[in-house]
């Protein structure tokens, strides 16, 4: 556990978890939820009779189980461990050539004017910064222009530019490129001519393969990754430990063999969107991003290390001079591919014959570039392949069986359709009926024709963000507004109680519009909790709902997993089976007639593809949707919104520079950094608490620790603490007995607010940027406006007694009510060994054993811990607060309405622990 001084920059309610629920600002957000929770609703409509549900739930969950917690256990414990390694078995995959005798630091220092100079082109560390700010950071060229022409500014900095321009043409001028300038070019369709800005992709993989930031950590060959000694169990994370890279190397073409010294597949990793860049305009951009498999996805999937490059934007026109829409439609196909066709041209020759390719470290290998994913939305996989919309773009599974989980699935023939496409030029009829036969549009030489060793209907990968947050998981929230009534929905919804990891919709839910993939994220996380005693109309049984609802969401979960062995994707596919086994009830209640959603059946691609390029967040369009703010939409603000493209693209390449500019200083500063072991799979299991070095209230009188915290029994449960502390082989009776004689020689505590929580990776480094959890226990309190902002006081998962890494034994669910600190002549006068206490505790109350999980949900249940009408109470070490815990109340039929988002862990006494609330708690609340 570590203190700090201050809270983190740009956490605007000093928490550090970006919530808005803290002080200033936060008050104000809170005490607006409040009064959202005194606002108008739909009254609650009348309590259905009694059905007994129960038995009939009670079978079906024996006729249909979910994975017993202990089995699911068993098959997560590999993860997160280092595994057991097999090398490819040819030295020759991956192996240098020779150094080029130079690295890439050094040969950029070389074309620098004044290289002596740390800080050059510039002229001192000031003269740097303000540049590398007013790109990076600032406002608009104009604005940094005024800036610097206040009198007295430009020399009180000691500048070597005066304005904008000044700066841009040091940037342009003195500053060496080390990514390839984008390039103006006319693509010819149908007799018009289309603008294409784009890039040399070689010299695109060039520049992400020796860039000396990604170099320690370059990946050169394939390797198989097992989770025990005896190699049976295989596990899958990187992109380098899937089964194509394996058989992309092992492959028998000459070229590639690895028995030929130093070939080394580069994975090429493409993904297009088209986006738009305004608000009301209706201006959109067509980016197409790249990156190489061979950069760790930890590095990937992070856009502050600029891993991914903008390759090209693609024209947007919509033809709207061509008035037959299928004439219209074909000729944007066309445009697609003649585009991608001309960008991705360089990658033919060396991805058969291989070019020599120097990383950051100087060391040369020959790079064999093979497209190896192509990360799109479901319109985008219909472009790409030239697949008929409500088709699958990967197997040839008709569209009328899409829903049904027992079709054999097959990749779609590439040596058939590739036969096909090469008609065009033969006959005209006998092309067009060939794709038809083939099941694909008659697209005219698409990019991927000719590119070698890629198959585009293998290379389209699994999209979480499309396909389950913006599709599926879309699906099921409409078909349980359609199911239950949208009042008590959104009832429910608003009396969550507040949680680091809950959004709270305080309007409820049915009303959402454009309903983003973070919010239906925000939304799964409580879902199945609201669902649970909700009666359906007809008297149904409601367990088959719950469980095809639970059944999608573990689905999800597991296919976010960082790490999967062969153990956890029979879990995703079971996950699977399930709801196809429960899904019948939504045609029962007549929201679905069939599931032929090609969204849900690419469900049964997931564990296929894992085996094949790892995890899915090596392909995730998530993180690529991330970059069209930086590389799309802050680049069209940056320009007059005339010729932007020009405009856009000269910005980027600018800032581009300036950041590759960084990475060369800190380097000049800091030297070349130590050389690190590869990370074994993050599955952030472990986290530290880290608490403010000052408290909130320094000093609390004891009688407003009970009134204003709660604490009732404050001062007995601190004198038990005191004697269990110094004689802990007392009897409960006797420590009772010694409890009632002591005295505290305080009348105040010092108190804290909030404890934040920060991951751990797997080589023990604590990454303090990120508060991936809080927990808050504060008393009502006025805002800035003087409105009354609720208390809160959060629920913890406490290590009782010997808690593991995954699992709920040896830990309990307590709600904190206070955490304070001891002064040091306090602990002196109550303590034998205050040496060696801790330096912070909690009073909680706690909540009753965890016991076995519901059978439909797997949810646990627990309730307030009554003794003599009173809640038990005890004093904790904070070091033994686990994590926050979100608790969902046990509404029953119809949610009481005098319960609100405040006030329910008050009023409600049992509760289901949320296993939902992030994937952490998915991972450790089994």
């Amino acid at each position: 556990m570590e203190s700090e001084d201050d809270d983190e920059p740009g956490d605007r309610d000093g928490d550090g978890d970006g919530d808005g629920d803290g002080d200033g600002d936060g008050d104000i957000v809170a005490a607006h939820d409040a009064e959202l929770e005194r606002g108008w609703e739909f009254p609650a409509g009348p309590i259905p009779p009694d059905i007994d549900s129960a038995a009939s739930d009670l079978e079906d969950a024996v006729l249909q189980p979910q994975p017993h917690h202990t089995e699911r256990q068993q098959a997560e414990a590999p993860l997160g461990q280092c595994p057991t390694i097999e090398e490819f078995p040819r030295r020759g995959a991956g192996a240098p050539l020779h150094c080029a005798g130079t690295t890439a630091f050094k040969s950029y220092k070389d074309k620098l004017p004044d290289s002596d100079n740390k800080w050059a082109p510039f002229t001192s560390r000031i003269d740097y910064e303000v540049a590398k700010w007013a790109k990076l950071r600032g406002a608009s060229s104009t604005a940094f222009s005024d800036l610097l022409a206040i009198d007295g500014l430009y020399d009180a900095l000691g500048l070597s530019y005066r304005n904008s321009h000044e700066l841009n043409q040091i940037i342009d001028r003195k500053l060496p490129c080390r990514r390839p300038r984008f390039k103006h070019e006319e693509i010819i369709v149908a007799n018009e001519a289309f603008d294409v800005y784009s890039r040399d992709i070689m010299e695109c993989v060039k520049a992400l393969y020796s860039d000396p930031d990604f170099s320690p950590h370059l990946i050169h060959a394939p390797e198989r990754h097992y989770a025990d000694p005896d190699k049976t169990v295989r596990m899958y994370h990187d992109l380098h430990t899937g089964k194509w890279w394996w058989s992309t190397q092992a492959s028998d073409h000459t070229y590639i063999c690895a028995a030929y010294t130093g070939a080394t597949v580069i994975p090429i990793i493409l993904s297009s969107d088209k986006t738009q860049v305004t608000m009301f305009r209706n201006k959109s951009a067509y980016p197409v991003y790249m990156t190489i498999g061979n950069i760790p996805k930890e590095i990937r999937r992070k856009p502050s290390r600029q891993a991914w490059v903008l390759l090209a934007y693609l024209p947007t026109a919509k033809l709207e001079h061509i008035t037959n829409k299928a004439t219209r439609r074909r000729t944007s196909t066309n445009l697609f591919h003649a585009c991608l066709r001309h960008i991705l041209e360089p990658l033919r020759v060396p991805g058969e014959d291989g070019i020599a390719m120097a990383s950051g470290d100087g060391v040369v290998r020959r790079g064999h570039p093979i497209l190896a994913c192509y990360s799109a939305d479901y319109p985008e996989q219909l472009l790409t392949t030239g697949i008929k919309s409500g088709e699958c773009p990967k197997c040839d599974v008709p569209r009328d069986e899409l829903g049904s989980p027992d079709i054999p699935v097959k990749l779609r023939d590439l040596a058939a359709i590739l036969a096909a496409l090469s008609l065009v030029d033969e006959d005209y009829g006998m092309w067009t009926r060939a794709c038809q036969e083939c099941g694909i549009k008659p697209v005219f030489k698409p990019f991927w024709e000719e590119l070698p060793h890629a198959n585009i209907f293998q290379s389209i990968t699994p999209d979480v963000l499309h396909q389950l947050y913006q599709g599926i998981i879309k699906h099921l929230i409409e078909w349980i507004k359609e199911a239950f009534s949208e009042a008590e929905i959104d009832a429910r919804s608003r009396r969550l109680p507040p949680n680091h990891n809950i959004r709270l919709f305080m309007k409820g839910i049915s009303g959402l519009s454009r309903v983003s993939g973070t919010e239906h994220d925000q939304i799964c996380r409580f879902l199945l909790g609201i669902i649970i005693d909700i009666r359906l109309p007809g008297n149904l049984d409601s367990g088959r709902l719950i469980r095809a609802v639970c059944a999608i969401l573990d689905f999800l979960y597991l296919a976010q997993y960082p790490c999967h062995t062969d153990q956890t994707l029979a879990l995703l596919t079971e996950a699977l089976t399930r709801f196809h086994d429960n899904k019948s009830i939504f045609v029962d209640l007549g929201i679905q007639a069939n599931f032929n959603l090609p969204k849900l059946h690419f469900f049964c691609h997931y564990v296929h593809m894992i085996k094949l390029y790892g995890t899915t967040d090596n392909y995730n369009t998530e993180y690529t949707e991330r970059l069209h703010i930086d590389l799309a939409k802050d680049a069209y603000r940056a320009t007059n919104h005339k010729d932007e493209y020009t405009q856009m693209t000269l910005w980027l390449e600018r800032r581009e520079k300036i950041l590759w500019h960084n990475n060369f200083v800190q380097w000049r500063l800091a030297g070349d950094p130590p050389p690190q072991d590869r990370l074994p799979p993050d599955m952030d299991y472990r986290r530290s608490i880290k608490m403010t070095k000052h408290p909130t209230i320094r000093r609390v009188p004891l009688d407003s620790v009970v009134r204003d915290y709660g604490a009732t029994f404050f001062t007995e449960a601190l004198a038990r603490y005191v004697v269990r502390t110094n004689q802990p082989v007392l009897s409960p009776a006797q420590l009772e007995q010694e409890a009632s004689h002591v005295i505290l020689p305080f009348q105040t505590v010092a108190a804290f607010h909030r404890v934040k929580f920060h991951a751990i990776n797997a080589h023990g480094h604590r990454d303090s940027t990120v508060t991936v959890d809080s927990v808050h226990c504060q008393p009502p309190r006025k805002d800035k406006r003087r409105q009354i902002v609720p208390a809160r006081f959060d629920t913890v998962l406490v290590n009782e007694d010997g808690g593991g890494t995954t699992g709920v034994d040896g830990y309990r669910v307590a709600q904190v009510r206070i955490i304070f600190t001891l002064t040091s002549q306090a602990t002196a006068a109550l303590f034998r060994t205050p040496g060696i206490l801790p330096t912070h505790f909690a009073y909680v109350e706690w909540f009753t054993p965890f016991g076995q999980p519901e059978a439909n949900h797997g949810l646990y249940k627990i309730s307030h811990l009554i003794r003599n009408g009173e809640r038990l109470a005890s004093i904790i070490d904070i070091s033994d607060i686990r994590r926050s815990v979100h608790l969902i109340p046990k509404f029953g039929p119809v949610a009481p309405r005098e319960w609100t988002s405040s006030t329910v862990l008050e009023l409600c006494s049992t509760f289901f622990v949320n296993s939902f609330s992030d994937r952490h708690a998915y991972l450790t609340i089994i």
